[in-house]
């Protein structure tokens, strides 16, 4: 069979698909063809490559420039280190005693009160192989024009919320729930927040997106924290620890006073739990109730889970934790955007107060 040096481009253009396909063929010593792999040939039919006749198999390799995948997906690990090579290692003298080390300037801490009003706004994936410095930004700079039109106060689990919501089947086309915040889940844009209540004898649980747009205003009628980053527990206590009024009166808080934390022991109801909280370290929770639904064989596993080496894991927490340089990074970035955002507030308010004013001086005596 005689194929000429277009078909069989054409060929493996064909099988390999778009940009999918080898750079040469290899054929024993020389290079001939750009297009097409080829890993076996039998035999050439014309030296100056007006045509070839031979009996090849053609391998046609798919490739992707754009694709990294992360390393247990190509089964490749780091060997595992030795005893031996560590403590030669040690013995070795890594760093040379007359080198001069750099000086580093020291950087400065970012303001305490934009670390606890945008607390959505620091990195919340810290992996280095899936984060996306450029979408980091974008979506911090997207969620701070959303806060020139609703107005997020500060709040911690274990504050008590009112929230409205438009609902175009409501009689007023909105909808109000109070209720305290049980859990809180920082991750950027698509922060939210949960709000648990009872009515009429039966505990409500209501997610709302923090940067929804139906979210119309959020009132913190009680600021405080819980001694846990949630409070899921509560849906084991009784009911009385979740009931809060829809018309409870907004408690005052000093501006720069520190916010109160609340130290209260849940009593948890007997079983069966929605989830194992003694394996988990809840402080909120009473010890002498929840251990007393316990069997042997749990409170062994208490123990067992209190002996773990994850909590001297350093670099565990250095992964799963903002480093402050970082940190400050990306607050100097909001403050930034906060000055922003201050500017645009005192733009509307004094834009309302004119027009009011030559509304009042237009109306008739």
């Amino acid at each position: 069979m005689r194929w000429t040096t277009e078909e069989i481009v054409q060929c493996g253009s064909r099988l390999g698909g778009r940009r999918a396909i080898a750079a040469e063929i290899y054929l024993p010593g020389k290079t001939y063809l750009e297009g097409v792999k080829v890993e076996k040939a039998g035999r050439v039919g014309f030296a100056d490559l007006e045509g070839l006749d031979f009996a090849c198999l053609l391998m046609f390799t798919m490739s992707s420039r754009h694709r990294v995948m992360p390393p247990e997906f190509r089964k490749k690990y780091f060997p595992i280190v030795t005893e031996k090579e560590l403590e030669s290692y040690r013995d070795t003298d890594c760093v040379d005693p007359n080198r001069k080390m750099a000086e580093f300037s020291p950087t400065r801490e970012a303001p305490r009160h934009l670390r606890l009003l945008y607390q959505e706004l620091l990195p919340h994936n810290l992996d280095p192989r899936y984060r996306d410095r450029l979408r980091e930004r974008l979506e911090r700079r997207e969620m701070m024009l959303r806060r020139r039109h609703l107005h997020i106060p500060e709040f911690y689990v274990g504050s008590v919320l009112a929230t409205t919501v438009a609902d175009k089947h409501a009689p007023n086309k909105k909808n109000r729930f109070v209720g305290i915040c049980i859990e809180r889940n920082n991750e950027g844009l698509w922060s939210n927040f949960t709000l648990r209540n009872v009515i009429d004898q039966t505990a409500v649980e209501v997610n709302f997106e923090l940067y929804n747009p139906t979210l119309l205003s959020i009132e913190v009628l009680l600021l405080e924290k819980r001694l846990d980053r949630n409070l899921l527990y509560l849906r084991d206590a009784p009911l009385s620890e979740s009931r809060f009024p829809f018309d409870l009166a907004p408690v005052p808080h000093e501006k720069d006073a520190p916010v109160p934390i609340n130290d209260k022991k849940v009593k948890l109801l007997p079983r069966p739990w929605h989830f194992q909280w003694h394996l988990h370290g809840y402080r909120g929770i009473d010890l002498k109730s929840m251990y007393s639904h316990l069997t042997t064989e749990e409170l062994n596993q208490i123990e067992k889970k209190v002996d773990l080496i994850d909590r001297y894991d350093l670099m565990k927490m250095y992964r799963s934790r903002i480093t402050p340089a970082e940190e400050n990074t990306v607050m100097g970035e909001v403050g930034r955007h906060h000055t922003e955002l201050l500017r645009h507030m005192d733009f509307l308010k004094g834009h309302w107060r004119n027009g009011s004013a030559s509304n009042s001086s237009s109306d008739p005596p």
